[in-house]
């Protein structure tokens, strides 16, 4: 109860009341990730759509406002926790994405695997994060991942109707849709 009583409303007007929290309110919580969670828990279990979560890539890396120095088994217990409660407010056709780079990539994988079911994967993005070093070390590392997974792949419908335009010039005829293809990467630093 603590955790949504200094929140604030926007809309296309500017900070508007806040009245009551709507149940189709977009939400953005900037906070300590798992008190949030729970406070959401018994108004929103099993309603959330989309979550996507950007947790401490545990790169040691304290220039973030986070701790980022986890060790290994106890960044796992911290992910565990989060995802747990995470996957049990998504409803059905709801979907997960988490930002990680190659540090625990692999790890975090099966620990989703694990929460979510492997059945439930969907994919890992790679995008291109960074520019990379020319002093690297060993291999300029330039790529992160986000790891998506749905909690019922078999209920998640993957975008939306669209038509042959312009904007979707494909067919895609496993699917039986239109699409368009458009480079997934970080615009700005």
């Amino acid at each position: 109860p603590k955790v949504l009583t200094a929140w604030r409303r926007y809309t296309a007007a500017g900070p508007g009341p806040v009245g009551e929290l709507g149940e189709r309110e977009n939400l953005i919580i900037k906070g300590n990730n798992l008190l949030a969670l729970h406070s959401l828990y018994r108004r929103f279990a099993g309603k959330v759509k989309l979550i996507y979560i950007d947790p401490p890539y545990n790169t040691g890396n304290d220039s973030f406002g986070y701790n980022d120095r986890f060790n290994h088994s106890t960044w796992l217990t911290f992910m565990k926790n989060r995802l747990e409660t995470a996957r049990n407010l998504l409803r059905k056709d709801g979907v997960i994405y988490i930002s990680c780079d190659d540090n625990e990539q692999a790890y975090l994988k099966i620990l989703c695997d694990e929460v979510f079911g492997r059945e439930n994967f969907v994919a890992t993005m790679p995008w291109k994060g960074r520019g990379g070093r020319q002093d690297a070390e060993h291999v300029s590392d330039i790529h992160e991942f986000i790891l998506f997974y749905a909690k019922d792949k078999g209920s998640f419908v993957a975008g939306s109707e669209a038509k042959e335009d312009d904007r979707f010039p494909k067919f895609d005829s496993v699917a039986n849709r239109y699409y368009k293809t458009q480079l997934l990467r970080k615009w700005r630093s």
